[in-house]
């Protein structure tokens, strides 16, 4: 596995959006769009976190953004379906931040491809030793990326090239045998418990539905007992419980 580093000063240039800083944070979460097959990315973000921003997009592509605490801001900022590089220089570049971009290429991979970004640094201006933490924690991240993986529908066909896979990949296979290890682990945990909560709110159901069927039997037995033994209560009872629903639909309808 190469893997190839390219560092860059970025100044805020002339952009065709609009970017904020220093405003109070929104309360609505921004919304990120994905096409994991074509790698493109559409933001639509108000006065967001940009750690909430980058960790919502880390979780969507695979990629991996290792920042500084100092470039936590607020960010407004759209993006309408741009390449995934593009677009997270975008993002940078507004806030006038350093960043890295780190890319990973298979050997006897084609030299002509274009090699796969998969994580970025991203620092203030001018900073030599920089804190740099996770916007995601990776085994937080491994679990929701394993809960994704559904089988496919019926007629439905898996994607020619999936970037986010191929990220979150190229991810596992730059770590020691000891990490994936523990991230493997560390899954499997996981679903063992979520299958036992599944298996146990089954169970619940299923004696839910016993006991109701239960209920539904006895009161159809008493029912036709009153039918045989006194045939003009059951007719009355009959003919209130008609009564009753016949005025509950017309409130309803009211």
């Amino acid at each position: 596995m190469r893997i190839r580093y390219i560092w860059m000063r970025v100044f805020l240039p002339a952009l065709m959006l609009a970017v904020f800083t220093g405003q109070a944070v929104s309360a609505e979460a921004p919304e990120v769009f994905y096409d994991k097959a074509a790698d493109r990315l559409s933001v639509k973000a108000d006065t967001t976190s940009l750690k909430g921003l980058l960790a919502r997009i880390a979780l969507l592509t695979g990629a991996e953004f290792l920042i500084d605490p100092a470039v936590e801001q607020t960010v407004s900022i759209t993006l309408k379906d741009m390449p995934l590089e593009k677009g997270l220089k975008r993002i940078v570049k507004a806030l006038d931040l350093s960043y890295a971009m780190m890319y990973q290429k298979k050997e006897g991979q084609d030299e002509a491809a274009e090699p796969l970004l998969v994580t970025m640094k991203i620092v203030p201006k001018g900073m030599k030793n920089p804190n740099l933490v996770s916007v995601v924690d990776v085994k937080g991240e491994a679990v929701i990326r394993s809960f994704s993986r559904r089988p496919l529908r019926k007629g439905q066909k898996p994607s020619i090239f999936d970037y986010a896979e191929k990220r979150w990949q190229a991810r596992l296979d730059s770590m020691t045998a000891e990490e994936r290890k523990q991230i493997e682990e560390d899954i499997k945990r996981r679903q063992e418990e979520q299958a036992a909560r599944m298996e146990e709110k089954e169970e619940r159901g299923a004696e839910r539905e016993e006991r109701k069927a239960e209920h539904q039997a006895k009161r159809q037995a008493a029912e036709e007992e009153l039918k045989e033994s006194n045939p003009e209560l059951y007719e009355l009872r009959q003919q209130q419980r008609e009564e009753i629903r016949q005025k509950a639909t017309d409130e309803l309808n009211q």
